[in-house]
């Protein structure tokens, strides 16, 4: 039946690509998109998702005249979050469109400027971009945006969890907004996942007028089985213990295999032990089959072992952070393996899912746990994966620096705009509408006073400090880049590796999975020069943390205290777990409490909240210390605060208690969040664009970010205390 509704051109072209059957996701999505309606198309990766949404929109074009010579401008956006993926998607799609006569364009810095503005004179068919891309367009393409936009039927958002859980979706939310004057209907809004915790939060981001006219598309998934199986080997001083790397050297050498580390140091660290214990073990008949990939190594090599993964039939392995996470194509998979726990339930669907790619193949997943926390969160993640859980997306809503950005571009792309219908453009913007109107209004004020924006002729335009922004190359990215430095062996380019000050002249490096000397930094090329490494000096590389969410804390707390067997975890892993079980209950964990142990010198409270709740905690304690002025200070490790410094006085850990509990049920907070930011070490600016506004914002703005007062008043309010004495 599905195939019946297609257009004559669509079903030929399936016959002639010899699909056997629809996936589940397309024989459903295709009646619904025929009939124009908004939807979420929801399914793991390899599924289909990208065909589901365009059989049934070519199909419609086809079928309304709109193909060669009839085909009148744009008809489908489609927004992706990497330009990787778009080059991807663009030979997927180019497969459907190659015989409808529909033009086809991806713009990134990749493809000619002058393909582009020769497009841009007469926009037809599909154009396939990134947020940051078509920010430059309304900016800089002023005069070409309302021809650009007015025919757009349908708008596709690929991978939209990646845009629900950023920065970047917010300012493609407000992209979307601007762009909606130019068109002349409502275009279609369709989202692409395998991975959204809530199908509300997408449906209102989609379709904010209505949500309810998005229709949810999640059909169940096939019966494929998982294959999971997690083992622990604890680091040596060096490093990854040589028995780890010997162990997944056996599993994985004959096999075609993603292995997936959550740094671009581990990354580095695993790809060189493992090509070396293949050259120990096969001598000089050793072929290299470990690759590494993160956005540090060169572009062009990227590609490469992507190719190199999609073509090859040989074992070949490639060794990646996340930056293989989403539905870039390299091809079918034998195994999956992930290097210590990932920080979220989605981050491990996504990678699970790159596992069992073929047709009725099952998914292989084997997890190595190198600490102890990682083993027991890496069985919390697993556990709310298998009860099918995935954190929801939070997007800010103090977002005061993204209406700094968007006042200057909009200022721009309109050439001015009277103050008030800029204020009404602002509250009506879904971005936006929930900011006060009395603060947005004082910021406005005072990007004007500050001479970001000027008054000409009754309309704000941006001044001369705005009009230097906006022309920036760095003004289109929502997200902070760090500041990068080539690496250059010769005239090969290495990759990159961020600027700081480890890194310097006699120090080494792993990048591209060898190791390699600096011999000079030319700072005022930012280029750093590098020669092979063999002295055995342990290499350098610098990676950042994770936050992790109450929920995950909670399972994680909960696997402590609880005494379930796991029948994937691998006899040395399970004993691991028996023994940190033990060393739990020897402080005093046990369910439904939280632990406070109070010492002669130190007080620690075993929290287990989540990162934001534990940073307000810890906030709110260096206030209250303060006001004490007992001299301690607050020290905070993932799942635990402490107070140390000096001497505890005795029944601390009971004030502590009724301190919180008081404070946050009579919302009297603020007092000692003022305190305790005085006393935390002076950070960077919280955002990119966060750094050129007033104090007050960026306080604002780093309130949300890093401290979650609300749920920690949840949190305080639910919670059962039991002290535990330590004192001689």
């Amino acid at each position: 039946m599905t195939f019946e509704l297609l257009s004559p051109t669509i079903q030929k072209k399936i016959w002639n690509l010899e699909w056997r059957q629809f996936t589940p996701i397309q024989q459903a999505a295709v009646p619904v998109l025929l009939k124009k309606r908004h939807c979420l198309l929801m399914a793991g990766t390899a599924s289909g998702k990208t065909e589901a949404a365009f059989l049934p929109i070519l199909s419609h074009l086809e079928q309304a005249g709109q193909t060669g010579r009839g085909l009148n401008g744009l008809k489908v956006l489609y927004l992706s979050p990497l330009r990787a993926l778009i080059n991807d998607q663009f030979e997927r799609i180019e497969r459907l469109t190659d015989t409808l006569d529909i033009p086809l364009l991806k713009w990134h810095s990749d493809v000619a400027r002058s393909k582009k503005l020769a497009w841009l004179d007469n926009p037809r068919g599909i154009l396939q971009i990134t947020p940051e891309s078509l920010e430059s367009l309304l900016v800089n393409q002023t005069e070409k945006v309302p021809r650009l936009l007015e025919s757009v039927e349908f708008i596709i958002l690929d991978e939209l969890h990646a845009f629900l859980e950023s920065d970047r979706g917010l300012h493609v939310q407000s992209l979307l907004h601007r762009m909606r004057r130019y068109m002349q209907q409502p275009p279609v809004m369709v989202g692409l996942s395998a991975t959204i915790g809530s199908p509300e939060i997408a449906k209102r981001y989609l379709h904010a007028d209505d949500p309810g006219q998005v229709e949810v598309i999640n059909p169940a998934d096939s019966k494929r089985q998982i294959f999971l199986q997690a083992d622990f080997f604890g680091k040596e001083s060096a490093g990854l213990s040589q028995a780890l790397v010997r162990d997944i050297y056996d599993l994985t050498q004959d096999k075609k295999t993603i292995l997936f580390c959550n740094s671009r140091g581990q990354v580095e660290e695993l790809t060189h032990k493992l090509n070396e214990t293949g050259r120990k073990l096969a001598g000089p008949l050793y072929t290299k089959r470990y690759y590494p990939h993160h956005s540090s190594i060169d572009k062009g090599e990227r590609e490469w072992i992507e190719e190199q993964m999609r073509t090859t039939r040989l074992p070949l392995t490639v060794v990646s952070t996340n930056t293989l996470e989403l539905g870039i194509d390299i091809g079918s998979l034998d195994l999956v393996v992930q290097l210590d726990a990932t920080s979220s339930v989605s981050s491990l669907k996504q990678r699970l899912g790159r596992s069992g790619r073929r047709a009725g193949a099952d998914s292989y997943l084997m997890m190595y746990a190198t600490e102890e926390e990682d083993l027991v969160q890496a069985v919390a993640v697993t556990e709310l994966l298998f009860d099918k859980w995935i954190e929801p997306p939070e997007p800010r809503r103090d977002v005061y620096d993204l209406l700094f950005h968007q006042l200057l571009a909009l200022c721009t792309e309109r050439k001015g705009v009277y103050r008030e219908d800029l204020l009404e453009e602002i509250a009506d913007n879904p971005t936006f509408s929930d900011l006060p109107a009395a603060r947005v209004r004082e910021l406005l004020e005072w990007m004007l006073s500050a001479d970001w924006l000027e008054v000409v002729e009754g309309r704000c335009i941006p001044g001369i400090q705005g009009e230097r922004l906006v022309r920036s190359r760095d003004f289109y990215s929502v997200f902070q880049s760090p500041v990068l430095y080539k690496v250059m062996h010769g005239t090969r380019l290495v990759g990159t590796i961020e600027a700081s000050p480890l890194v310097m002249p006699g120090e080494t490096v792993l990048l591209g999975g060898a190791t390699w000397e600096i011999l000079e930094i030319d700072d005022r090329r930012s280029t750093v020069y590098v020669a092979p490494s063999f002295d055995g000096k342990r290499p350098l590389w610098l990676s950042g943390g994770r936050q992790v969410h109450p929920q995950i804390a909670e399972q994680i707390y909960a696997t402590y205290t609880e005494s379930a067997d796991y029948d994937y975890l691998h006899p040395r892993a399970w004993h691991r777990l028996q023994e940190a079980r033990m060393t739990a209950k020897q402080l005093g964990f046990e369910p439904g409490v939280r632990v406070l142990r109070e010492g002669a010198r130190a007080l620690t409270l075993y929290d287990y909240a989540g990162t934001r709740r534990q940073n307000a905690l810890a906030t709110l304690l260096r206030g209250w210390l303060r006001e004490l002025e007992i001299g301690l200070s607050v020290k905070q490790s993932a799942f635990a605060v402490t107070l140390e410094g000096g001497v505890i006085p005795d029944g601390l850990a009971k004030k502590l208690v009724v301190f919180l509990v008081d404070v946050l049920t009579r919302n009297a907070e603020l007092k000692y969040l003022m305190m305790g930011r005085s006393a935390e070490a002076e950070g960077g600016a919280p955002t990119k664009f966060a750094e050129y506004l007033p104090l007050n914002f960026q306080r604002w703005i780093e309130d949300e970010i890093e401290r979650d007062v609300e749920g920690l008043r949840e949190w305080v309010q639910e919670q059962k205390w039991k002290w535990v004495q330590e004192r001689k």
